[in-house]
């Protein structure tokens, strides 16, 4: 069947603007714009109505009653000129509201992004008040292998116009932001591209937490505080973590920040430091989502080293440290998980590798171990054994009881991607 006898069709049952009538032909003619597509179809039909009029095929009340089918000023117009009677009926799918739906939605997307900066930006439609169903009646009715459903269609249309009021380029692969229509609801939902920011920290104090916990201050809380400026929620993803009485020293931890929701995306981070009492930050530079993942990465595969104070009540010598050093050389530690974290890890033995240790005597009851390990190994257990949960121990070696009096973190190795400089991201 030809276009215009299936759209004939339609229009018998149906009534259209040209818009929604273009719809159901819009894989037809690339480029035309639904609105013109509608136009030339609804004029071709007219001038066929008219053709079969004069020659006697219908009558002409029955040629008014189609017309009265098209929803457009200008088959007013047209009528009166050809000497026809008609009653214009609004549109079964928009209402007769297509132009005006257009425009109002364009401009409520634009009043939702008024508090967000962004440079790219995508429309999307979660409901539109029933003209999904009412044009999927037509198209089943009539088996319209051509149309384009009206939802694509009011995305596309809204996306022209807040392009031209806020001057802003569509992206349809990864935008800053998008505006989700919701008709049936009233609403526009924002889905905001979160914020990365890829940064070193340092806990200068013990009993500083590194996520918000029941500790009074916590690394999280100085990152969100630094970073308040963007006006998102801000979430830390560390490479790795510390007892909260654990300090972070040395060349520090590295991180990625992420902002969600942020309404600035924009601003002047890079290579900034903050600094309080507790906590130093430095952000070095905006990165993309998959540094979360090369930082957080696998903590096996990441290398520390650790300053120990380790006290041994029944004494300690130089001899006892020097062999201390010997043996725990290229060491692999078979470690089943503490005690004291059972209550949230799984109950397993892991291997760990001991690289180095160098230790200083500090008396004769105590001594600095400076501890180089592969991630993931708990070292306050490598120096007490853990009741032999650990082997081999520093506890096990000496052959004494031993503990870690105090530990810090003084260097953690650097994502590869850090290493070699990639996977930058800005805004």
């Amino acid at each position: 069947m030809r276009i215009t006898e299936e759209a004939l069709e339609v229009v018998k049952h149906y009534p259209l603007c040209d818009h929604c009538l273009g719809s159901l032909f819009a894989r037809l003619g690339k480029g035309l714009g639904n609105e013109h597509r509608g136009e030339a179809i609804r004029r071709v039909i007219i001038m066929e109505l008219d053709r079969m009029v004069r020659e006697g095929e219908i009558k002409k009340e029955e040629a008014e009653k189609i017309m009265s089918n098209f929803d457009s000023d200008e088959v007013e117009e047209l009528a009166k000129n050809m000497g026809y009677s008609v009653r214009r009926r609004s549109c079964y799918v928009c209402g007769g509201k297509w132009r005006e739906l257009v425009e109002e939605w364009s401009k409520k997307v634009v009043d939702a992004l008024k508090e967000y900066e962004f440079d790219t930006f995508l429309v999307g439609c979660s409901d539109c008040g029933g003209m999904v169903e009412r044009q999927r009646e037509i198209i089943s009715a009539f088996r319209l292998p051509y149309a384009e459903s009206v939802k694509n269609s009011l995305k596309r249309e809204v996306g022209k116009r807040v392009k031209e009021l806020l001057g802003k380029e569509p992206d349809f692969e990864d935008p800053h932001v998008v505006a989700i229509m919701n008709l049936r609801e009233d609403k526009v939902d924002l889905q905001i591209k979160p914020v990365f920011i890829y940064g070193i920290y340092k806990k200068k104090a013990r009993n500083v937490s590194q996520s918000e916990w029941k500790y009074p201050y916590s690394v999280e809380r100085a990152v969100r505080k630094a970073l308040s400026p963007f006006g998102g929620e801000v979430v830390l993803h560390a490479s790795g973590r510390e007892d909260v009485d654990v300090r972070a020293l040395g060349t520090g931890r590295p991180f990625v920040a992420e902002v969600k929701r942020p309404k600035r995306r924009r601003l002047p981070v890079e290579g900034s430091e903050y600094e309080d009492e507790l906590v130093w930050l430095r952000f070095e530079r905006y990165v993309n989502r998959d540094w979360v993942q090369r930082v957080k990465g696998d903590e096996s595969k990441k290398e520390k080293v650790y300053l120990a104070l380790v006290y041994v009540p029944e004494g300690v010598d130089e001899g006892d440290l020097r062999a201390l050093e010997e043996f725990f050389e290229d060491v692999t530690i078979k470690q089943r998980t503490p005690k004291r974290v059972l209550h949230r890890r799984a109950d397993v033995v892991r291997e760990r590798k001991v690289y180095w240790v160098k230790a200083r005597k500090l008396n004769d009851k105590s001594f600095e171990a400076l501890i180089k390990a592969q991630g993931g190994l708990y070292i306050k257990e490598l120096v007490s054994g853990d009741e032999g949960r650990t082997e081999p121990s520093f506890s096990s070696f000496l052959g004494k009881e031993a503990t870690c009096a105090s530990l810090d973190v003084v260097w953690v190795s650097l994502p590869q991607a850090e290493l070699r400089g990639g996977g930058e991201e800005r805004g």
